[in-house]
């Protein structure tokens, strides 16, 4: 069929005005999805950046070789995904790192609490403590950091049969 020819001077209307009913909560639907994914970027990079830092995984590895903590949380100790706080480095080998980290066990939850130093590129940890979901304080600070380092206190119990091993059974 013909369409009839079109009226001199008529001024057809633009794409926007004929779909702007559905355009336009697509359009701010899509912004929305862009906003969502950049900020779930930036925390997951975040998360990854922090959890991988050195005062972090000595943390970690200090809550999970902690007699008190292990047999309040039970094993094994999960940290949580978003840790908050903050870590700062500095030139000559400076920084500080504030950390609080959520824990949680198969017998219970925690939250560890950790503030860093870094002095001539080696960490010092004067404050690193963790409290468990029932308001008990667990101090896992050592007197030498360096020899908490090189230690394992949960290991080492296990290895004298005084602790429980894995799964709840006791050494002999």
């Amino acid at each position: 069929m013909l369409q009839p020819p079109e009226i001199p001077g008529a001024v057809r209307a633009g794409w926007w005005c004929r779909h702007w009913r559905w355009a336009m909560p697509l359009a701010v639907l899509a912004v929305l999805l862009v906003v969502t994914a950049l900020v779930w970027l930036a925390l997951t990079h975040w998360s990854r950046w922090s959890r991988g830092s050195e005062p972090y995984q000595e943390a970690m590895r200090r809550a999970r070789c902690s007699i008190e903590l292990v047999a309040v949380l039970g094993e094994p100790i999960q940290d949580g995904f978003l840790p908050s706080g903050s870590m700062q480095r500095t030139a000559g080998g400076g920084g500080t790192s504030d950390f609080v980290v959520s824990l949680s066990g198969p017998r219970g939850t925690a939250e560890l609490y950790l503030e860093a130093r870094r002095e001539k590129g080696l960490w010092d940890y004067p404050l690193l403590y963790a409290i468990t979901g029932k308001g008990e304080a667990i101090d896992l600070t050592a007197l030498d950091d360096a020899e908490a380092a090189q230690l394992c206190a949960l290991q080492e119990c296990r290895e004298q049969g005084h602790c429980p091993l894995p799964g709840g059974r006791w050494g002999s």
